[in-house]
């Protein structure tokens, strides 16, 4: 019963949580565009074009910034610079080029000066809180200071969820848990397109927040709170890339954190993950709910939810409506890649410390499960993971890190052995029994 009590105080402090939150948000995108230059953001953005950092859709110049996803990092740059609009369209609205050229194209030509003759339209599926981040540092900074920002904030995201996974649940599982992050997926070059770099720097460095508060012995209902802020903040900045990493490795936590409380282990668990997309959805949804009643040329509602289906299990070339035909397309992608080499050489030395010691099936299972909740999501927007595999396989490798994580826990394995052990005298005796 006092846990129960806990994780409903913890739902609705979770709900007035995200709630207070919405007014920040809405404050801070209706004014962006008062406090930026636009006009240094065109000058920086066309010294990219001329050096390279930028380059448009065939021809990239500097493969040191220019690999990844260069159509979401330049459509994402152009949003909000529609000449003659005030800060309340730009900031909620988010107007960007409309027309079928790719957005890097466009955005040359806006930093050209040409952004008066482009047809413009809405772009009000998301916050893009991103824009707090990028927008100022763009009017500050050169392009590629702000892609070397991005890298210095991944690496010191990425050391801190690190160092925090290791006081929770050891080395060796901490590397079963990177592991597929490092070599599975884009991680090396991801800093160069500015969205996605956020969001994957929130996910750990908000990872590492959580596991501490864990270790800490936080009460579940600051937990369930804490997960809610988490969904809430990555929803404002997201743009619907990464959403199940996160949630995951928050209920890895409290499973890993609580493997001595079996009662409270699993229910903590799912209610942190079910807080987590609660703040998510909340937030999701009062943005369409500002945008509509702002927003008088585009009809707000027939936009969402024409997306929303489309999203859900749309027709579109790279789809196939197939059960786990999305899980196992993104599972490829995330498989696919340069690192693979250096994956396969880790599962080697993973198996091997896995043989030598005690694994327990029902150890596992309780450890593993939130795994699953990747699953679920590529399952549930099936057309949008299909054709986004790419980026989304990012949660299915770091799915596989926590499928290593719980194995190596339920085996034991603190710390790895990277030469096959000898034989103790007792297992001699085994073998030659045999």
């Amino acid at each position: 019963m006092t846990l129960l009590r806990s994780l409903m105080s913890g739902a609705l402090l979770s709900i007035a949580a995200v709630l207070a939150l919405q007014p920040v948000y809405f404050a801070s995108m209706a004014n962006l565009d008062r406090v930026i230059s636009q006009e240094a953001m065109r000058g920086h953005i066309g010294d990219a074009f001329k050096t390279g950092v930028l380059s448009d859709e065939a021809h990239p110049s500097n493969h040191l910034f220019t690999s990844g996803d260069r159509f979401t990092d330049c459509g994402a740059l152009s949003v909000g610079l529609q000449p003659g609009i005030s800060p309340l369209t730009a900031g909620i609205l988010a107007p960007s080029p409309e027309s079928d050229r790719h957005p890097c194209d466009d955005l040359r030509l806006i930093a050209d000066g040409q952004a008066s003759a482009m047809q413009w339209g809405q772009y009000l599926r998301y916050w893009h809180g991103y824009r707090v981040y990028y927008a100022p540092l763009v009017s500050l900074l050169p392009i590629y200071a702000v892609k070397l920002l991005n890298l210095a904030l991944l690496l010191t995201a990425f050391a801190a969820f690190f160092w925090q996974s290791k006081k929770l649940i050891g080395v060796a599982p901490s590397m079963g848990l990177a592991a597929p992050v490092l070599f599975l997926t884009d991680f090396a070059h991801v800093w160069h397109v500015t969205p996605h770099a956020i969001g994957v720097i929130f996910i750990l460095g908000g990872a590492a927040c959580f596991m501490s508060s864990v270790r800490r012995r936080v009460p579940d209902y600051l937990l369930l709170v804490l997960a809610a802020v988490f969904g809430s903040v990555f929803n404002f900045i997201d743009l619907l890339v990464n959403p199940p990493w996160m949630p995951m490795l928050l209920a890895f936590s409290v499973v890993c954190g609580m493997r001595d409380q079996t009662k409270r282990q699993a229910s903590t668990a799912i209610f942190v993950a079910l807080a987590w997309f609660g703040g998510y959805g909340l937030t999701w949804f009062s943005k369409w709910l500002i945008a509509y009643f702002i927003s008088t040329e585009v009809d707000v509602v027939a936009n969402v939810s024409a997306m929303v289906l489309f999203r859900l299990n749309g027709d579109n070339a790279k789809v196939i409506h197939w059960i786990l035909a999305p899980t196992i397309k993104v599972t490829a992608a995330a498989i696919v890649g340069w690192g693979l080499p250096f994956f396969i050489v880790f599962l080697v030395v993973f198996f091997r410390n896995i043989r030598e010691a005690n694994f327990r099936w029902q150890a596992f299972w309780p450890l593993a499960w939130p795994a699953l909740i990747p699953a679920l999501w590529f399952e549930i927007l099936s057309s949008h993971n299909q054709i986004h595999a790419g980026v989304s396989s990012r949660s299915a490798a770091a799915a596989v890190g926590v499928l290593l994580a719980a194995a190596l826990l339920a085996a034991g394995v603190q710390s790895f052995s990277w030469r096959p052990r000898a034989a103790s005298p007792r297992r001699e005796i085994d073998l030659a029994a045999q």
